[in-house]
């Protein structure tokens, strides 16, 4: 490893202890020891044969793992108390998989056990939470919104007001209806207008035959939809398009029809005197 960064052309910084290549350090860090720029350090090391990238890879997991175990003592203390080796990482400053790493390698027997104490005794403290108390909740919330809540509306209020969360709602009363319910709330949409009126294919076209005659022309999705907004007689695009198919399909129906009509009336039509003479 002599020589792994060290003797790459940087010759008015070069270091005496090729600490650069035992350490592993990467091209920003070679860069800003020496005051030159990254690139510049790239063309330097391409210029006198740099060393293989494999061998800074390994280097480098060297010294992540060296900088974990100079706080070996501080992570297993953490460790101990219950932290995830994440978030024990991210205290003391190393990398997570350098963490983990250094935890396996060190922790002893009497370290798992405290940790599972630790652990245990953080389960033993959670909140359990009555019927009563998720009741008390779901009707405080609805009074700070004037209404009944939706499940995502409470969600949120839930964590801002530090109450029973959405799942230990759901779980416990058995679904957000019920839940709504047994607290003397009424569901949202419970008093929505629902629709009585079942519509049949055949209805549906003659829904569609009445808007082509009021609008003088087959309707796309987009101006059907304006023409039978707030009209309880008309079905939605929607139930239209799961009714009959396509709405292209539907629109050739309706095309196909206008023409036979139009056939029909012009063969209705009486023919003209002049016309009759010539045939004579």
């Amino acid at each position: 490893m002599r020589g792994l960064y060290a003797g790459a052309g940087l010759a008015a910084a070069r270091p005496r202890d090729d600490r650069s290549a035992q350490q592993g350090w990467n091209l920003d860090e070679i860069g800003l020891r020496y005051g030159v720029s990254r690139e510049r350090v790239r063309q330097i090391l391409c210029a006198n044969d740099g060393p293989p990238a494999r061998d800074v890879a390994a280097a480098r997991r060297r010294r992540i793992e060296r900088q974990a175990e100079a706080h070996v003592d501080e992570l297993l203390a953490l460790w101990r108390a219950g932290e995830q080796p994440g978030s024990a990482a991210s205290t003391v400053g190393v990398q997570a998989a350098a963490c983990r790493s250094t935890i396996a390698r060190f922790a002893t027997e009497v370290d798992r056990a405290a940790r599972r104490a630790s652990l245990a005794d953080a389960r033993g403290r959670v909140r359990t939470y009555s019927d009563r108390d998720i009741l008390v909740s779901l009707t405080a919330v609805a009074g700070r919104l004037g209404r009944s809540p939706s499940p995502k509306e409470y969600a949120t209020l839930a964590r801002e007001l530090t109450l029973p969360s959405l799942p230990t709602v759901l779980n416990r009363m058995g679904g957000w209806t019920s839940a709504i319910r047994a607290a003397g709330l009424t569901p949202l949409g419970a008093n929505r207008r629902t629709r009585a009126r079942r519509w049949t294919d055949d209805a549906c076209w003659t829904a569609l035959r009445r808007v082509v005659a009021e609008l003088g022309e087959i309707p796309t999705v987009l101006s059907y939809e304006r023409h039978s907004a707030d009209r309880s007689d008309l079905p939605s695009s929607a139930t239209l398009r799961n009714r009959l198919g396509r709405w292209s399909a539907i629109t050739t129906q309706l095309a196909a029809e206008r023409a036979l009509a139009r056939l029909a009336q012009r063969s209705d039509q009486p023919e003209p005197a002049a016309e009759l003479r010539a045939r004579s």
